[in-house]
């Protein structure tokens, strides 16, 4: 029931929006409401109901996935096919292909000149279906949806952030001088997939000494640990389609000068920013309550980029947690909050918690230590 509510939440928009078709485009959005992961598009037409158009090479993948979520009696499974093949090439007996391109494809089974709402995010394709259709933006309401979490995709987001910590946990217990940061992010891998991940959330970073200072940094195999040296690991695993995120940062020993009180500053930061989430608060008041903590420290010009975002079916999702967000925190939102602090041709420092915000307040999902530097 839960796919066919989300379907039913897309008739609403529809109806509200008075438009007489729905083109979701981006795969993010068509999981979320189909259960499908790959190629295609969902269609939803007055006339015709709901179609998930696909390449023929994931025509079965397609009607798999549908049967799985128990969507086959709602949604019609089509092919489109650009380029020629032999009549009688079908994957099943009963495919159904049409001989177009995606355009063309699109219009058909919607109907030309028809007002459609739609996420597109590509503006060539927005271009050449603007020609046959009129367009209109419903990316906002489909964000709305999804920012709000239901009971089962927080279950699965607290097992994806399991694994994280598990695999973090078999970082650090290989840490030892010598050892290169490509071979703590290769342990982090074969962690997430040995406990049953889909895949990363993004590739891990893992920086020592000085790399730390680059927020995106990459795993080097030829820069390895040293004493002195600062740990910063960032990972996340998707579990089932949901992913997680945090990261961590330590030292073997006693760490360059100034590196103790920076860690201590950024998770005065990160506690203080927690203790701000609460329902009715917009973001950006949370970033400024992490910048006033830091700015206490003297070291909020070190913290270049927004305190967190929101995570879900993406890594990456709205709400952003920045500076100025009028963005309202709601119950079912999950977050990060991760303030970090970046001295060149020093160190960084960065420790990044998920959030879920209740009516109450703020709950930590992620449970590992946060202070890695005794």
């Amino acid at each position: 029931m839960v796919y066919e509510n989300r379907l039913e939440k897309l008739i609403t928009i529809a109806e509200e929006e008075n438009v007489s078709s729905i083109l979701v485009s981006q795969p993010p959005n068509v999981f979320y409401f189909t259960g499908y992961r790959g190629a295609g598009m969902l269609l939803y037409s007055r006339n015709t109901g709901f179609v998930l158009l696909t390449p023929p090479l994931e025509y079965l993948n397609a009607m798999h996935s549908l049967e799985e979520t128990g969507l086959l009696d709602k949604i019609e499974v089509i092919a489109y096919q650009p380029y020629g093949l032999p009549e009688d090439l079908l994957l099943a007996p009963s495919q159904k292909v049409l001989q177009k391109s995606l355009v063309d494809a699109i219009v058909h089974l919607i109907g030309e000149g028809s007002k459609t709402g739609t996420d597109l995010n590509s503006l060539a394709l927005f271009q050449d279906l603007s020609k046959k259709l009129q367009l209109t933006s419903v990316t906002d309401r489909i964000v709305r949806l999804r920012m709000v979490k239901e009971q089962w995709e927080l279950e699965r987001i607290e097992t994806a952030i399991s694994i994280a910590e598990e695999a973090l946990r078999a970082a650090i217990e290989n840490l030892d001088y010598g050892v290169s940061e490509q071979e703590i992010a290769g342990i982090i891998e074969y962690t997430f997939r040995a406990l049953g991940a889909d895949d990363h959330s993004f590739p891990p970073i893992v920086a020592f000494g000085e790399n730390t200072v680059y927020p995106h940094a990459m795993p080097s195999r030829r820069r390895r640990l040293e004493p002195g040296m600062p740990v910063l690991i960032d990972l996340g695993a998707i579990y089932k389609g949901y992913c997680s995120d945090m990261t961590r940062t330590l030292v073997l020993d006693e760490g360059p000068e100034g590196f103790r009180e920076a860690a201590e500053a950024v998770l005065e930061s990160v506690e203080e920013a927690i203790d701000t989430v609460a329902p009715g608060i917009k973001a950006g008041e949370v970033d400024a309550r992490a910048r006033e903590v830091l700015r206490k420290h003297g070291l909020a010009y070190y913290f270049n980029h927004s305190l967190g975002h929101g995570v879900g079916i993406e890594i990456h999702e709205p709400p952003r947690i920045s500076f100025g967000s009028d963005v309202v925190l709601e119950p079912g939102m999950v977050i990060t909050i991760e303030p970090g602090v970046y001295i060149p041709g020093k160190y960084g420092v960065r420790i990044e918690e998920m959030i879920l915000v209740t009516k109450k307040g703020a709950k930590k999902l992620t449970q590992y230590p946060s202070r890695l530097w005794l």
